[in-house]
């Protein structure tokens, strides 16, 4: 029989080559330091090679340790959305889940089908609405899972990823309004409104608000058609009709975090494998 490795052993050897020491990784690990320590030699007796060498500075991977790191942290995710993807088989009954307005289509688009095919016993009612207004709902008990733009901790929540805010401008048409900038943004109680002002009270900008909307598609049109810039998340931007602001008049390297939030009657483990669930189906493409 071909030998295999014990993902146990190799979690504690990739968690102690990630943090460095053999301190860290036991706490992290929950584990004292002294059986992360036979965890690691175990493993090296498995794959019969010396992982890592140990100095006064820390650790150091032997040239095997670095071929089974890469590889290591591959089997880990594997071995963890294999338990996502059967663990999701079981969710079944109604849901009411909480979808930010403008990444429906996305959602209906992606995560529906696979929805259908991970969890066939799942009966989704969609509620669209603001991050903020969701989140409130979730607060209230009144929407089990929500999507939503994250601002902090929700108590059952997930980081599903992060997608990163860009300023833009029109491609094809000149903005001259004599030295004063025309902003299209979201109208009130909206975090990338917040954003937004925040970076330009800090830029100093001569700016002036010419459109305000709740729709997310009117922000896009009024960059492409030349009518205003603004603050787009980078999925949205269309480089045939639009073009980045000079990082000398925005900081380009803004970014707003995506997370699934329970409220407090789901059970944490329901939320983390939805969470998974929605990972993988937006893998590369994050767009929620």
């Amino acid at each position: 029989m071909e030998p295999v490795i014990d993902l146990e052993l190799l979690r504690a050897f990739v968690v102690v080559a990630r943090s460095g020491e053999f301190k860290k990784a036991a706490d992290i690990l929950c584990r004292s330091q002294g059986a992360i320590s036979v965890k690691v030699k175990r493993l090296e007796e498995q794959v019969g090679h010396c992982l890592m060498i140990r100095n006064n500075r820390g650790i150091r991977l032997t040239d095997e340790g670095e071929t089974l790191l890469s590889y290591g942290e591959q089997l880990l995710q594997m071995s963890s959305s294999a338990l996502e993807a059967l663990n999701a088989k079981g969710i079944s009954g109604k849901m009411t889940i909480g979808i930010p307005t403008d990444y429906v289509q996305s959602f209906l688009h992606k995560l529906m089908p696979l929805f259908r095919q991970e969890m066939p016993n799942l009966d989704p009612t969609i509620i669209c609405n603001r991050s903020r207004n969701l989140s409130e709902l979730i607060r209230t008990n009144k929407l089990e899972i929500a999507i939503i733009a994250s601002e902090k901790d929700f108590g059952a929540s997930s980081l599903i990823g992060s997608e990163r805010l860009i300023w833009c401008g029109p491609k094809h048409h000149r903005i001259d309004n004599n030295g004063v900038l025309p902003i299209a943004l979201f109208d009130e109680n909206c975090i990338l409104r917040d954003i937004s002002l925040r970076v330009l009270k800090k830029s100093k900008a001569n700016y002036k608000v010419v459109l305000t909307s709740s729709v997310m598609e009117n922000l896009v049109s009024a960059v492409s058609l030349g009518f205003a810039v603004s603050l787009l998340p980078e999925s949205l931007v269309n480089e045939k009709t639009m073009c980045p602001l000079s990082d000398k008049l925005f900081n380009n390297y803004e970014e707003i975090k995506i997370a699934l939030i329970g409220s407090k009657n789901i059970n944490k483990s329901t939320v983390e494998n939805i969470a998974g669930l929605i990972r993988r189906s937006y893998v590369g493409s994050l767009s929620v």
